[in-house]
């Protein structure tokens, strides 16, 4: 199979998605779609059920008294979220809102288009119901810019404890039993596992040979080392918000879900109170209202759309547009993300003929590493999500062509490689990368996406960084293990590094430049300490938070899922205080 057979195969999957889709299989789980009415008052209105908004919905109709809308743009999740072998048709399809990125005419220099796709979920449980899985919390040195954000030791490490813990339901007795086990909880809504293939053995003791530490648990705020992962799989379901914090509550009289509902602007009175939202739904607009607070958890793109909609951004910006200010922030400015470079290793010749994987398992034998150039620093540089390939060129060209959307010719050398032999493929973020990106408006009509700059490397030290971390990474192959088999880095023949020497710092450099992607981790377009104060309220006006992944001050040494779960219920429970209705979650069996 080639790439274009490939693709003809991802389109027909596709299609047939849709046909079952329609035939709603899935609608019996969730709740009936409230019908939501012009001038319509609610006590809170969430923008967004995705993954903040599913759990600040699920923790605020803890109080029965207490009655919330909770709005989002797409609806039932289709039954391929809930497979986890069904990753690669999730994006691009009728779930996702198929934001690309504004051609730079620098970065993702051998992609198909000269742009990036920018999955994010539209869709009950948000970009956690299209997501990769893997549970990682990060270092407890991102954390430390959290507090000095916020002005408020709260968001530390050692006080976010309590809130992962509260999320999680981790079902490893490993773990649970050894000394990390106190960090992690056993009565919350999600269920973790952990990816126990031994097929990754032999590459931890590999890592492990030339000088890395292996271990058991890398949530431990404190670790760097390899391990195999805990990801958002239980009972061979996807763990997204929608199924972990909605599907639960269903029947909560106080909960009011409407679907395929989109916000189109927020609604401030003469004094700055956010009041309520303007929605559109089967081509009408209306107005809701809330009596306390209106909290947006659309998504690093959507929210920061929506505040620059309704006023709230930058003057100068929003004045271009044609919008009335109603606060001058630097919303969507910032933004981070955390760039993706695709590195291959070849291995031991096989002629297994591979054996198709439970669907209901992480989707490819999998290992993660989070590791730095100068280890006694404590804290990471850089994190790798490792895929095992044997024997398997079909699946390098799912990976290549529709995950990473990388260059046809690079994708048919991928699945070359992969004939007869084991591949290696790895995906290497830099943990804390220094270039910030941008959201901005297309116009202020609602219905046109949002203007995005990935910023991807648009400071020259992540270039440099990167292609440091590639030769640290790759050192490897001077174990024992690679030795004798054979295991070699591969060298794609890339048009744009002609002439540069491999394995030197300008071949990788090059190498960064058109080999990239993102890991679609978005944060920090609203973030806290520039447009909300500690407690995620919007500055310069009233009533109005912002609790997602756009509200985190930085990004993570991470997958940032767990830390978006982490910070929703914290905010959560800042919102719950402030009203007078705090309570101490309930656990989830």
């Amino acid at each position: 199979m080639d790439v274009a057979s490939s693709l003809a195969v991802v389109q027909a999957v596709k299609g047939a998605l849709v046909v079952l889709a329609a035939l709603g299989l899935t609608a019996y789980k969730w709740s009936t779609d409230t019908v939501v009415t012009d001038d319509a008052v609610y006590d809170y209105i969430v923008v967004g059920a995705g993954t903040a908004g599913s759990i600040v919905a699920n923790r605020l109709t803890e109080n029965p008294d207490v009655h919330v809308l909770l709005v989002e743009s797409g609806g039932d999740p289709p039954f391929e979220t809930e497979v986890p072998g069904m990753f690669p048709f999730l994006t691009k399809s009728a779930i996702d809102w198929n934001y690309v990125s504004e051609d730079d005419g620098y970065s993702a220099q051998y992609h198909r288009n000269g742009y990036l796709d920018l999955p994010s979920g539209k869709v009950y449980g948000g970009s956690s119901s299209i997501h990769h899985f893997y549970y990682v919390r990060g270092h407890a040195n991102d954390y430390k810019a959290w507090v000095d954000a916020a002005a408020d030791d709260s968001w530390s490490w050692e006080n976010l404890i309590p809130y992962f813990k509260k999320s999680e339901c981790l079902v490893d007795q490993d773990i649970l039993n050894s000394p990390t086990g106190q960090y992690h909880g056993t009565n919350g809504y999600t269920v973790i596992t952990r990816e126990l293939r031994e097929i990754s053995l032999k590459y931890l003791e590999a890592f492990q040979e030339v000088g890395n530490k292996v271990v058991d648990d890398i949530n431990t705020g404190y670790t760097l080392g390899f391990t195999r992962p805990m990801v958002f799989i239980g009972n061979g379901i996807r763990q997204s918000s929608a199924e972990s914090f909605l599907l639960p509550i269903k029947h909560r009289l106080n909960l009011h879900l409407t679907k395929e509902t989109t916000v189109d602007k927020i609604l401030f009175d003469n004094k700055k109170n956010a009041m309520g939202v303007q929605v559109s739904r089967n081509g009408k607009t209306f107005n809701i209202y809330a009596r306390k607070e209106v909290i947006v958890s659309a998504g690093a793109f959507n929210s920061p759309k929506l505040l620059m909609l309704s006023g709230v951004g930058p003057k100068a910006h929003l004045e271009s547009m044609g919008i009335e200010i109603v606060a001058d922030l630097p919303v969507g400015e910032s933004m981070e993300d955390h760039l993706a470079v695709v590195l291959a290793h070849k291995l031991e010749k096989t002629d297994e003929t591979p054996k198709p994987e439970n669907p209901s398992d992480f989707p490819i034998p999998t290992f993660i590493g989070l590791d730095a150039l100068d280890t006694d620093q404590g804290y990471p540089d850089y994190l790798t999500l490792n895929l095992i390939c044997r024997n398997n060129p079909t699946n390098l060209l799912l990976l290549c062509a529709t995950v990473f959307g990388l260059h046809n010719d690079v994708c048919e050398q991928l699945a070359k490689a992969g004939q007869g032999r084991e591949i290696l493929v790895t995906v290497l973020n830099v943990a804390r990368p220094i270039s910030r990106g941008k959201v901005l408006l297309r116009s202020k009509d609602p219905k046109d996406p949002p203007r995005i700059y990935t910023g991807f490397l648009s400071n020259s030290t992540d270039l440099e960084n990167n292609a440091a971390y590639i030769e640290k990474f790759i050192k490897v192959t001077d174990s024992s293990y690679f030795r004798n088999i054979g295991g070699e880095t591969l060298h794609f023949d890339l048009p744009n590094c002609k002439g540069l020497e491999k394995n030197t710092r300008d071949y990788w450099k090059c190498y960064v430049l058109n080999m990239m992607d993102t890991t679609f981790h978005y944060s920090s377009t609203c973030r806290m300490g520039s447009v909300l104060d500690g407690e995620l309220k919007v500055l310069g006006v009233n009533k109005l938070r912002v609790v997602d992944a756009s509200s985190m001050p930085n990004t993570v040494s991470a997958n940032i899922n767990a830390a978006v779960m982490v910070l929703a219920e914290k905010a959560a429970d800042l919102i719950k205080k402030e009203s007078d209705q705090y309570n101490v979650g309930h656990c989830v069996t």
